[in-house]
């Protein structure tokens, strides 16, 4: 009898202590179990783990050298909806374990993980190659979920050109995580394999969602066009615009900008071409360009500045434009009232945003001491900066997109705080900006074609902006006509 109600009490304190409460950040409790309800699968447990949990309730546990599948409810007893036997096998490599899960975990755990690692994981089984590789859903779902979770990792990807086709291809190079401490050194910089179509490329002219679209300047218009993904090897052609440029112009007269359009889930590349007034679009849907006309007052360069320090795309390969919240965007200075200009991808319609009212005018006659540019935030948002000729820089963020009192100013920064840096340089570009105030700006010294370096700067509200680490860029040297840099996302998209 005693032996009896010790077994009772050994086994009420055993369901008290193995209670367990699946929760989520937030504090909002998902389910909870008591394995006294499934004493077929615990019962013989000295411990387990849960490998993976659902907000459904669905819950894997790694038990000794099994998994089981748990179904928790809000008010009954949990069900036990299968279990698998990991095998072991003995090879000359050691012991290799062979899980057997439903393909429905194997892609929960799969889309949560970082591009680079799913890449390495095309290794494993045709199958895996094939989902991580061609199932766009399956891209869809990684890029969604590391967009929501703010996990996507972004890179700088480089790509230097020869002065003439007979010196050889382009070379495409990323730059490693740029959120390491460490930043610089030959480490960071990795020279991506090219297909042969991707070799034809001249020129890198825009990027977005992983996606970076690659053509070639021929004479008097552009030719070769092409989407490319550097991390999957993605590559297709699309159809070169129907424009060519008039002789004797250069193709600073030609602006252009790429994003994706939410609504349809296309693609569109936008070239303006600034002498006729047109807009020539092409669309990922249906694979095929279109032309509308533009008002004289909206379109980009008129009013744009051109040549100012950023560098980071020759001016004679056109005038990028930034994308965000699904619209180009442009700021013309050179007016009486300075303004942002936007094209719209989805609805292809002009709209004007005001700019902050610190950013106002300082001269009269519309004669203005500072040049303003648009940026997008790694977070996405839209941003300007601003500089003037003694090399003060201010960056501003629109918080809330199309409200003119969202504007908050992140941080400002003077090329006098850092003369180590910039003081042998005759122009510099922010090619990457985050809300926290880290900036990597591209530099050129006073040989235009000289070696180009990337900074990482750490600017603060009040205090001296700080360098956080530097990086040569081997081969863009005289001799070498074009180097562009651009940030592009790790994705496993394509279209």
């Amino acid at each position: 009898m005693a032996k009896s109600s010790m077994a009772t009490e050994s086994w009420s304190e055993f369901n008290v202590i193995e209670k367990r409460s699946l929760s989520i950040a937030a504090g909002v409790r998902l389910r909870e179990f008591c394995v006294v309800d499934l004493p077929n699968v615990f019962a013989s447990v000295y411990g387990w783990i849960p490998a993976f949990v659902t907000e459904g309730g669905t819950v894997v546990m790694l038990l000794g050298k099994e998994l089981v599948r748990i179904e928790c409810r809000r008010e009954g007893k949990p069900v036990c909806s299968g279990r698998c036997k990991i095998e072991s096998e003995k090879g000359w490599e050691g012991e290799v374990v062979v899980f057997d899960l439903p393909e429905d975990i194997v892609l929960n755990i799969l889309c949560r993980l970082p591009v680079k690692s799913l890449i390495r994981f095309t290794c494993f089984s045709k199958r895996w190659r094939s989902i991580i590789i061609s199932d766009s859903q399956f891209a869809r779902t990684t890029f969604q979920l590391a967009s929501q979770n703010r996990t996507l990792r972004q890179r700088l990807l480089l790509c230097t050109n020869p002065d003439h086709e007979d010196n050889g291809p382009p070379r495409f190079q990323c730059l490693g995580n740029l959120r390491v401490p460490r930043f610089g050194g030959n480490s960071m910089v990795q020279s991506l394999s090219l297909t042969p179509e991707v070799e034809t490329a001249r020129v890198m002219l825009a990027s977005c969602n992983g996606l970076v679209v690659l053509g070639q300047r021929l004479r008097s218009f552009f030719t070769n066009l092409s989407l490319w993904n550097p991390s999957t090897g993605f590559h297709r052609k699309i159809p070169s615009p129907v424009f060519s440029m008039k002789e004797g112009t250069n193709s600073s007269s030609v602006a252009y900008g790429f994003g994706h359009v939410m609504a349809t889930d296309e693609y569109k590349l936008v070239f303006f071409e600034l002498l006729d007034l047109a807009v020539h679009i092409f669309s990922t849907r249906d694979m095929s360009w279109k032309v509308i006309r533009a008002p004289h007052s909206s379109f980009p360069g008129y009013g744009m500045s051109i040549f100012t320090p950023r560098s980071s795309f020759p001016e004679y390969n056109g005038v990028p434009l930034l994308v965000s919240n699904g619209a180009c965007h442009w700021v013309r200075n050179w007016v009486p009232e300075p303004a942002i200009y936007a094209f719209d991808l989805a609805e292809e319609e002009f709209s004007k945003l005001s700019l902050p009212l610190a950013l106002m005018p300082e001269l009269p006659n519309g004669l203005y001491a500072r040049q303003i540019y648009t940026q997008v935030l790694r977070e996405g948002c839209l941003c300007v900066w601003t500089w003037n000729c003694y090399g003060y820089a201010e960056f501003w963020e629109m918080k809330e997109y199309g409200v003119p009192e969202s504007w908050v100013k992140l941080f400002h920064f003077s090329v006098r705080d850092l003369p180590d840096i910039f003081v042998s340089t005759i122009g510099w570009t922010p090619v990457l900006v985050t809300e926290g105030g880290t900036v990597v700006f591209d530099l050129y010294d006073k040989k235009f074609y000289g070696d180009r370096e990337l900074v990482r700067v750490k600017c603060h509200r009040e205090d001296k902006p700080v360098c956080s680490g530097r990086c040569k860029i081997e081969g863009a040297i005289e001799g070498l006509a074009e180097y562009a840099v651009m940030v592009y996302d790790e994705t496993l998209l394509s279209v």
